[in-house]
């Protein structure tokens, strides 16, 4: 195990940040009584000994504190941690350093992850033909694909221009391809939404515009698109896991 140290710095204002704040219910009890002490000796007696218990309880505290930072962890990014606290210099700007550095690596890694969701649906939306082959996608691919023309549409246009487009021919998929991917808040927005039909969504476009153009629904559908656009669920991420689960289904 890498040997470590706990700056006395550090431990000391842990033992303050217990004394003030973690006991707090020893602390203000104690210095209240101490200042009633000044005229009655039993208060103050008591309130010495609520001090004196808080003292100890926040040292003793300090020291579990200070085995776990050098104790070796399971956890890489505690031991990071750890390692950071430890290094020679200013112990608050290594720990300043090292949350500036994790943070760092959190947006790459979603930059990351977003990119491939972005590439792999360009590379989805090709072998389909953006959409006029769709047969050519396997099972996975669909589900993937339609969840990524929703958002694109209702993002630009909402339900409305979904169901006017020649993609709103895959809106009888929606709920299924969303509940497969864990967004279940999204599969019920679109439920909503494809309610408006009172029955099975037509596939053929002009036979779905002339249904639209008959129903009374924009109220319905703007309600959808705002629910929507609070994304309740995180799609990027959810489409990101839905791939590496089905990494081979994927080209």
């Amino acid at each position: 195990m890498k040997e470590r140290k706990y700056p006395f710095s550090l431990f000391l204002i842990g033992f303050i940040t217990n004394l003030l704040f973690h006991f707090f219910w020893l602390f203000i009890p104690s210095i209240l009584l101490l200042i009633v002490g000044i005229w009655i000796d039993w208060c103050l007696y008591v309130g010495l000994a609520l001090l004196g218990m808080d003292i100890v309880a926040s040292f003793v505290e300090q020291l579990k504190i200070r085995k776990a930072m050098l104790s070796d962890s399971d956890s890489e990014q505690f031991r990071q941690f750890q390692d950071a606290v430890s290094k020679d210099g200013n112990a608050f700007e290594n720990i300043r350093s090292f949350v500036e550095n994790a943070a760092e690596k959190v947006d790459d890694e979603e930059i990351k992850k977003n990119n491939f969701v972005v590439n792999m649906c360009e590379t989805v939306c090709k072998k389909c033909e953006y959409g006029n082959d769709i047969e050519q996608l396997n099972e996975h691919e669909r589900i993937f694909y339609v969840t990524q023309i929703l958002e694109q549409e209702v993002n630009n246009g909402g339900f409305s221009q979904f169901f006017y487009n020649s993609s709103g021919g895959l809106s009888n998929e929606l709920v299924d391809a969303f509940t497969k991917i864990g967004a279940f808040k999204t599969a019920e927005i679109c439920k909503k939404a494809v309610a408006v039909f009172n029955g099975k969504v037509p596939t053929d476009r002009d036979e779905r515009e002339e249904v639209l153009d008959s129903l009374d629904c924009d109220d319905v559908l703007s309600a959808c698109d705002d629910e929507f656009y609070e994304y309740e669920d995180k799609l990027e991420e959810l489409n990101y896991a839905y791939i590496m689960d089905h990494r081979s289904s994927f080209d």
